[in-house]
């Protein structure tokens, strides 16, 4: 059976301060084609369809246009992610579900899998486990509040379900962050009290693990002598520099009846290469090495002792999709590595806290005080949560 997974498509999403609509159509209409000319038997989305809970009208209107056009050709299958909202992404899902769209954003369904045959005869179940916030859904599953204790929770009503599929192969479709994925920036951390992240060994069983949130395509590690797949899609397009050595793709699938899963990343057209370019000001308007670069994605880290007049408009005119300025004087302060910096996608929302407080009290934070931002950041993630 031949099964196409992408996710973190961020409809709405801005790379730095510009829209990436456009991109993002150009996007949808490939993929629609890219289905109909390879005969996809089934394209799963695991999650962060938006990039916010409340998207924008035309975004909406954009994934209206890629559902008409997929499920013409074949089943959908979605799951929300952390930036979706899972209560307006699952409306009209039972009637969307009578058209081929297949959408599981409630925890009661996690159990209740697309049952699929494909044209060679392989019997396929997906089950879909949205976006779990152990603060929002701990009690509901009556599980350990912690990631690795609702996706495991999860997982048991799975397996209490597959013992009565026979020899279908399993599919299931997660956003998470799985240890020994590698992060960028863009994502949002989903850590708030406790380890953000889990183990892959809770998918032990399983055939393929389609998974959303990381958005650089990669395969996570599995226990020894497992023969689950556990694989990021990654993010179609580029929404961060600090993305700028992925190869932006969706991956294509092959389940046979018995036997190895196959998988192929197939490269996404993106608006443009990603370059991060050093030097002093009059070396990058004129040296050779840029040569062949100047309609890239292009952030500059300019390295003047002094700042130079007209740094951006002089820049401009060589490279036509400058994005980026960063002034780095030589002498000046080390780099700080994206990695490293305090960044509100990648740094869990305590720290920032914690950071804010050191700032400004040149002391560090108290446990009262912790404790106090602590139970802030839950109400206002589970108050967004319930959108």
């Amino acid at each position: 059976m031949k099964i196409l997974h992408t996710s973190d498509w961020h409809l709405g999403r801005t790379f730095l301060s510009e829209s990436m609509h456009v991109h993002q159509e150009v996007f949808i209409d490939w993929l629609i084609a890219f289905v109909i000319t390879e005969q996809v038997e089934l394209v799963v989305i695991a999650g962060d369809v938006y990039d916010r809970s409340v998207p924008p009208t035309e975004s909406v209107r954009l994934f209206d246009h890629a559902l008409i056009g997929l499920s013409s050709v074949c089943p959908v299958f979605i799951t929300p992610g952390n930036h979706d909202s899972a209560v307006r992404l699952g409306f009209g899902s039972g009637l969307m579900a009578t058209n081929g769209v297949h959408i599981r954003s409630e925890i009661s369904d996690i159990g209740v899998p697309l049952e699929l045959t494909g044209r060679d005869g392989t019997a396929v179940v997906v089950y879909g486990i949205p976006y779990l916030q152990p603060e929002v859904v701990a009690t509901q599953l009556e599980a350990e509040r912690t990631h690795t204790g609702v996706l495991s929770a999860a997982m048991d009503h799975i397996r209490a379900d597959v013992i009565n599929r026979g020899d279908a192969r399993v599919v299931v479709v997660s956003h998470a962050f799985i240890t020994g994925g590698s992060s960028s920036e863009s994502e949002r951390s989903l850590e708030i009290g406790g380890i953000g992240d889990a183990p892959s060994s809770i998918f032990t069983g399983v055939d393929y693990v389609a998974m959303g949130h990381l958005h650089g395509a990669q395969v996570i590690s599995t226990p020894e002598n497992s023969s689950t797949v556990v694989k990021y899609s990654g993010s179609p397009l580029p929404y961060s520099f600090s993305e700028e050595k992925h190869n932006k793709s969706v991956t294509l699938i092959d389940i046979p009846t018995v036997g190895s899963i196959a998988y192929e990343n197939i490269s996404t057209p993106v608006p443009g290469p990603l370059l991060t370019i050093t030097g002093e000001l009059e070396a990058l308007l004129n040296d050779s090495q840029f040569d062949g670069v100047e309609n890239y994605w292009v952030r500059a880290v300019v390295t003047d002792p002094t700042r130079q007049e007209r740094t951006r408009e002089r820049l401009t005119e060589r490279f036509t999709n400058l994005k980026h300025i960063e002034f780095l004087p030589q002498g000046g302060a080390q780099t700080v590595s994206i990695s490293e910096r305090l960044d509100p996608q990648s740094t869990p929302p305590i720290e920032i806290a914690a950071d804010f407080v050191a700032h400004v009290s040149n002391g560090e934070i108290s446990d009262p005080q912790r404790m106090l931002f602590q139970g802030a950041i839950e109400s206002v993630n589970a108050s967004d949560t319930s959108l």
